[in-house]
């Protein structure tokens, strides 16, 4: 759910997002500041919208937890040392409905692994999994040769992040609509869904 609010010479934001357990709690927020006698100044930001997620149709693989390296100890190639915006396929071990990681294998085994989509939320092992499957999605950059309009793929080098897609690495799983100026920091690309982009094996 998104609120907007004039108040003096911008607005300001709240989007909501439901969490697993029912309750909702706050996804992003911010104040949109005018310049006199201009069109409205917006502060770049990664993005979201519009995206089709899942449906929380999977859960995360028993054996990770995505949340705050702080709750976990271990720590993840997204926000806070956590699994969200990384890459994330459907397990291979026989096990229905369950998503990991995409690991730095995973567009070298293409197509015996698919990138399934981006994970939206930040989950304990066996939770559901919150699945941005196509449109506009925030990812974790892993390199800074990323600029606006690159194709991307799943990176050989860091878990779940993007990288340049590259021949030989799978497919095609979207295009960045911003360029990456820091390893690791969040940007917005468009997803094609279930790494259908066009790709050779």
């Amino acid at each position: 759910m998104y609120f907007e609010k004039e108040i003096g010479q911008g607005r300001a934001f709240m989007e909501l997002e439901r969490r697993a357990d029912g309750t909702y709690g706050i996804k992003r927020r911010g104040f949109i500041q005018r310049a006199k006698g201009r069109n409205p100044v917006q502060q770049q930001q990664a993005t979201e919208s519009p995206l089709i997620h899942d449906g929380s149709q999977t859960v995360l693989a028993s054996t990770l937890d995505a949340r705050n390296s702080t709750q976990t100890g271990t720590t993840l190639n997204g926000p806070n040392g956590s699994g969200q915006f990384l890459v994330v396929v459907l397990s291979t071990v026989n096990t229905s409905r369950t998503v990991t990681i995409a690991s730095t294998l995973a567009g070298a085994n293409y197509p015996n692994v698919v990138p399934y989509g981006i994970l939206q939320n930040k989950p304990r092992g066996g939770d559901a999994a919150d699945v941005g499957i196509f449109g506009v999605s925030k990812v974790v950059g892993g390199t800074t040769t990323i600029l606006a309009g690159s194709q991307l793929g799943v990176s050989s080098t860091a878990a779940g992040m993007v990288n340049l897609y590259t021949t030989g690495q799978g497919a095609r799983i979207g295009v960045a609509l911003e360029p990456v100026l820091t390893v690791g920091s969040v940007i917005t690309a468009a997803i094609y869904g279930f790494g259908m982009g066009a790709g050779s094996t």
